[in-house]
């Protein structure tokens, strides 16, 4: 998708691009030196996106000069001076572009139709549930060797996420299409983009999805002993989320707060489990339940020997909860999330 967008932003017939045998391109200049060329993708184009770019491990380049290029949807100002700073050649979605590639430069501004090529990406169900499992491997350390987060392939999302081999395939063809993620460094591979971008995109859409929860009642306020009255009823199936996962990490919550979590059950059954344990169903109450999603379930870990949902799933639970819990969030992310940024 990036070379394709960069062929664009060219003069017609001003390099001569192809690929070397490791499978990267490589552009003939006119006074017939050859450059290999590294495309980085930089999300919206902040210095915070320009600076995860450019913070990748470029290949190896035994055989001659590379050419580094930065794209991204659109460059701001700050991002610009950053770039001209370093002598790094960029370009954009929306038509402008500062090249110097040897004897080759462009110097453009944006074209006055400033709609990004990219397409939207439209989440749904599957989508959404795909994609909190790529996230989550991304988020255990999933890297190539050249820094870029890896995605997995597409059995390990298929069987982590409960969809089919062809829900994942149209999933990832999607995250392709939206520069969420590129080509990887082995043939049929792929590597996340974007990767803030990514968890941003998809945890604002989780975060806005219709509730699933069921509140229950009670007359305790202290949520270590509501834990253990909820791990007496539901045992090993309890997953823990929001701040009830997030305060075993990094506790900065006073006082009452919710308890949040999933059980591996369904319905009906997590109703029924409930009543035998005196949980009266109230609006608004302290204790929050809902059957495990078939990802989370899967996803889920152990910390400080408690079961909890994923680090990218108890980051989407606090962004839904309160606004005490949407400042945890955050908190959580960068001690838990730090490889997203």
């Amino acid at each position: 998708m990036l070379l394709r967008e960069f062929r664009r932003t060219l003069p017609p017939g001003a390099l001569d691009i192809t690929a070397t045998q490791d499978g990267q391109p490589s552009a003939l200049l006119p006074n017939g030196s050859r450059v290999r060329l590294d495309l980085r993708w930089a999300g919206l184009g902040y210095p915070r996106d320009v600076a995860a770019a450019l913070g990748r491990v470029p290949a190896a380049d035994p055989g001659g000069d590379t050419a580094l290029i930065v794209c991204a949807q659109a460059m701001s100002d700050g991002s610009r001076r950053l770039l001209a700073e370093l002598g790094v050649s960029w370009f954009t979605l929306d038509g402008a572009a500062s090249l110097h590639i040897g004897t080759i430069w462009v110097e453009r501004s944006a074209r006055a139709d400033t709609s990004p090529r990219i397409r939207e990406f439209r989440w749904s169900n599957a989508r959404a549930e795909i994609t909190e499992v790529l996230l989550e491997i991304v988020a255990n350390g999933a890297a190539w060797e050249d820094g870029r987060p890896r995605v997995a392939d597409v059995e390990t999302l298929s069987s982590l996420s409960g969809r089919s081999l062809g829900s994942v395939a149209g999933t990832l063809a999607g995250l392709d299409s939206s520069a969420w993620t590129e080509p990887g460094p082995e043939p049929r591979s792929r590597a996340v983009a974007d990767a803030a971008g990514l968890l941003d995109s998809w945890s604002r859409w989780e975060s806005t999805r219709a509730a699933t929860w069921v509140s229950f009642h009670t007359l305790d306020r202290d949520p270590s002993r509501i834990e253990q009255r909820l791990a007496s009823a539901f045992g090993t199936g309890l997953i823990l989320t929001g701040s009830t996962a997030s305060e075993l990490v990094r506790p900065m919550l006073t006082g009452a707060r919710p308890v949040t979590a999933y059980v591996e059950t369904d319905q009906e059954t997590l109703g029924a489990a409930a009543a035998r344990a005196q949980m009266l169903p109230a609006d608004g109450g302290r204790i929050r339940l809902s059957p495990a999603p078939y990802q989370v379930a899967r996803t889920s870990r152990f910390v400080d020997g408690r079961r909890t949902a994923s680090a990218v799933r108890v980051y989407a639970d606090l962004l839904a909860g309160s606004e005490r819990e949407r400042e945890a969030a955050e908190v959580y992310r960068s001690t838990e999330l730090a490889v997203f940024g």
